[in-house]
């Protein structure tokens, strides 16, 4: 095959493999799930960033400096944790309509 020419026969040898009773992802499940992924992923740096500039300015004020940001840091990590399971362990009409099928 040369440089530039069309797809190679073996296209969608990925489609092959896959279960046949596995449905498509719509677009819009597709858009939930990549939400899904950035608020989690927010939360862990927003809580990781937040408590440790918290524990920072703890160590300002106390000086302790780098017992109070790790203190903060590993606070703001457990906190943000927490609300990503709480927030996945409920579960949307979308998932409970899915499994009923």
């Amino acid at each position: 095959m040369k440089w530039g020419s069309t797809a190679p026969t073996h296209a969608g040898w990925y489609r092959a493999r896959a279960p046949k009773h596995v449905q498509p992802v719509t677009v819009e499940e597709s858009r939930g799930m990549a939400d899904s992924a950035w608020s989690i992923f927010s939360r862990i740096a927003t809580g990781l960033g937040l408590y440790a500039a918290v524990g920072w300015l703890l160590s300002l004020w106390l000086g302790h400096a780098p017992e109070l940001i790790a203190a903060g840091a590993l606070v703001g990590l457990g906190l943000a944790f927490y609300m990503v399971l709480k927030d996945l362990s409920r579960t949307s009409p979308n998932d409970a309509r899915r499994r009923s099928k």
